[in-house]
C-alpha cells in the first residue's frame, strides 16, 4: 500500500515526536462521542482499532453489533472506541470520522467498516481516497467538500491530528501493538473477542 507523496513518514515514526503530554492534553477519545452505552455501566470495554484492519471490520461487523444488544443496550457494559491508526489511509479515515460527534460518529465509523475494501482498495491517491470516502458516506448527507475540508492540512485540523496519534501513543503505553486490541476494565484481553468471551469476564 502506498502512501501519498505529500506525506512520506509513516504514523509509526511521526509518533516518536509526542510526549506522554500530549496524551493528556489532546486525547479526543475521552469525549462522550466515542462511548456506546451508559455511562455508569459496571463494565467498560476499549477497543483501539484501525480503519484499514481488516480484523478490526470483522469485529465491528460480525461480532459487535451482538455486543451492542446483549451487553451495551442492556446497561452491562460501555464501550469505547480509540484510534490506533496503522497507515496513512487509516489516519485520514479517522480524520474524517472525528468530524462528528455523538450517533454520527458511529454511522460513519461503521459505515466505514462495513466499506473498508471500497476506500482501502484506492487508498495509493489522497484524491482517489476522497472520493472514495464520499462514494461511501454520501448516503448520510455527507458532501464530498466536508469530506475534503475533514482532511485538508491546516491549522485547524493539526490539532485533530494531533490527538489521533495521542490516541495511539496512549495505547502503546497499555501495551497495544496490534489491532484490534481490548482492554476490559482496565486489563488487556488476549486473543479474540466476541459476547462469549466479555460474558465469561464480566459475569
Amino acid at each position: 500500500m502506498k502512501v501519498f507523496d505529500y506525506l512520506k513518514v509513516i504514523v509509526s515514526t511521526a509518533l516518536v515526536l509526542f510526549s506522554l503530554d500530549l496524551v493528556a492534553e489532546n486525547t479526543i477519545n475521552d469525549k462522550k462521542k466515542n462511548i456506546l452505552g451508559d455511562l455508569n455501566a459496571p463494565n467498560t470495554l476499549i477497543e483501539y482499532a484501525s480503519l484499514s484492519c481488516v480484523h478490526c471490520a470483522n469485529f465491528h461487523n460480525q461480532k459487535l453489533p451482538e455486543i451492542k444488544e446483549k451487553l451495551i443496550k442492556t446497561g452491562k457494559l460501555q464501550y469505547i472506541y480509540r484510534d490506533f491508526p496503522l497507515d496513512m489511509p487509516a489516519m485520514l479515515a479517522a480524520m474524517i470520522t472525528n468530524c462528528y460527534e455523538g450517533e454520527q460518529f458511529h454511522t460513519t465509523l461503521n459505515s466505514l467498516f462495513r466499506n473498508q475494501k471500497k476506500w482501502v482498495t484506492a487508498s495509493s491517491n489522497k484524491e482517489e481516497l476522497l472520493n472514495a470516502f464520499y462514494q461511501i458516506l454520501k448516503q448520510h448527507g455527507i458532501s464530498l467538500e466536508k469530506i475534503k475540508t475533514c482532511a485538508a492540512e491546516n491549522k485547524d485540523n493539526k490539532k485533530k491530528w494531533d490527538s489521533i496519534l495521542a490516541s495511539r501513543l496512549e495505547g502503546q503505553k497499555l501495551g497495544v501493538n496490534s489491532t484490534p486490541s481490548f482492554i476490559l476494565n482496565g486489563k488487556k484481553l488476549e486473543g479474540s473477542v466476541d459476547l462469549e468471551v466479555l460474558i465469561k469476564h464480566i459475569y
